[in-house]
């Protein structure tokens, strides 16, 4: 009996292949499905909400006057801007294998060179910085990892443990840089100067958050990254819902990061070898040479989003990017206003790295037109309710940009939310859940960037809350 189960459960490589191709196949019909549901929805919206005095395109001038009529048809042009996002999302949805195989070792254990995860904290979660560096050494341990160490660089003292595994970093308060460069950008650039830290130029370190949780998979991925030199500068998928969830609407919220990470941000750094849509803060592999030959020290604005900017500056310096496979777990923020906080400070970030004079326009050329549909996305949402026919072309453009935006949540809830853990039944309410707070998600998202844009660009750097009462135990499943 047990060796017919273990014949049945043993498929071989080309079931794998077969079953991945039948699934890439599936999540094309998905995003197709999405996209002829919201032409569908924006036909009936034409048809029911239309003047019935002026079925034309133009009639629209006598009932809200020239002004209004020109003004309210500008920002329902507004998801032209998305055109560029929603082009490269469809071209890296078709092209990109969505459905990989678990990472496995390619390389010997030997060759894997010293592999530095640096944490940046300000110090003031002790407790979680001391947890989760326990586990994330006890996953490289397992993993057999065999030359790492861990950083952590922290404004305040955390008087951590000595161990061989674990060095503390603490940044001095009169530590100034150059350009005067803050927050994170000061920590990270601290860590490069003479005599603060040990590595060798043929080291790589692993930028991590202070709450980012390996797992074996990402470990084999960085560790193969590593030993393969598949680039100088690589990044990784970062998942929400793996580990206990204190914010649902948060958490589903960043589900469509999960999706964009796996589609778009993979083409861009697999196929591409460009940062072309940027950089997250964490799960970043860079060799120890190219950090230190780029640095962080890009000013005060420049200290909002120092992971872009460092993206744009590699980009600038000809460095090759490339995708690390595995994926690493983090919290979404726990609050609303802690979630509208976080995204003020990435718009805010972002625009100054697009204004900065030091990047040459054509590597932020695509951030352009996104972040400008991100500031005049909760007028957009406005304009949807007042009934003004639109011309057809861009019913065709909306439908589009607007399915693939839906497919979007529903693949990252689907790449979320294990079906271990949560059975299909929850797992299906969960996508349909996520489907109904995208209005929510945009309205949260346009406040945040008009927050930002209006208070002059403030320069702030808002600290979400880290730490909860419970520190899950979570299993890993995809190992």
């Amino acid at each position: 009996m047990s060796t017919d189960r273990g014949r049945f459960l043993s498929f071989s490589p080309q079931f794998h292949i077969k079953m991945a191709y039948v699934l890439q196949i599936a999540t094309l019909l998905q995003l197709l499905c999405s996209i002829v549901v919201i032409w569908k929805i924006q036909l009936w919206w034409q048809t029911e909400n239309q003047h019935p005095d002026n079925p034309k395109l133009w009639d629209g001038v006598d009932t809200y006057g020239y002004v209004g009529f020109m003004f309210l048809f500008c920002f329902k042009m507004t998801p032209c801007l998305s055109i560029p996002f929603t082009v490269m999302s469809t071209i890296a949805i078709t092209v990109t294998n969505l459905w990989p195989d678990p990472p496995k070792l390619e390389v010997q254990k030997s060759n894997i060179p010293n592999i530095c995860f640096r944490v940046v904290t300000r110090g003031l979660y002790k407790n979680l910085v001391i947890r989760t560096l326990e586990r994330n050494i006890e996953t490289c341990l397992k993993t057999g990892l065999e030359k790492f160490n861990f950083e952590v660089v922290t404004d305040f003292p955390l008087e951590l443990r000595p161990s061989m595994f674990v060095q503390e970093i603490v940044v001095p308060k009169n530590y100034a840089t150059k350009l005067n460069s803050q927050f994170k950008a000061r920590a990270l650039h601290y860590c490069l100067e003479k005599g603060i830290s040990n590595l060798s130029e043929d080291d790589w370190i692993v930028h991590l958050d202070e709450e980012t949780l390996l797992t074996q998979g990402s470990v084999i991925g960085l560790a193969n990254f590593a030993a393969k030199s598949m680039g100088d500068i690589g990044q990784g998928v970062i998942t929400y819902a793996n580990t206990e969830i204190i914010n649902w609407c948060t958490t589903l919220a960043d589900s469509v990061r999960v999706a964009i990470d796996i589609g778009l941000m993979k083409f861009c750094f697999q196929k591409l070898h460009r940062p072309i849509y940027g950089l997250k803060g964490s799960y970043i592999i860079i060799k120890c040479s190219v950090e230190k030959q780029i640095g962080f020290d890009y000013g005060p604005k420049g200290s909002i989003a120092e992971d872009l900017y460092l993206a744009l500056e590699a980009w600038k310096h000809g460095y090759k990017f490339n995708f690390v496979e595995g994926e690493m777990w983090e919290k979404s923020p726990f609050t609303i206003i802690d979630y509208i906080r976080q995204r003020k400070r990435w718009f805010v970030g972002r625009m100054f790295t697009i204004l900065s004079p030091n990047i040459p326009l054509k590597y932020k050329l695509l951030l352009i037109p996104s972040d400008l549909s991100w500031l005049l996305i909760i007028f957009n949402i406005f304009a949807l309710f007042v009934p003004l026919k639109t011309p057809d072309f861009m019913i065709v453009i909306t439908s589009w940009t607007g399915g693939v935006l839906v497919f979007l949540f529903i693949f990252g809830s689907i790449k979320s939310f294990s079906l271990k853990r949560y059975g299909l039944f929850k797992k299906v309410i969960i996508c349909v859940g996520n489907i109904m707070i995208i209005p929510l998600v945009a309205f949260l998202d346009g406040i945040a960037s008009l927050w930002g844009f209006i208070w002059n660009f403030d320069t702030g750097f808002h600290i979400v809350q880290k730490e909860h009462n419970q520190f899950e135990n979570a299993v890993e499943e995809e190992v």
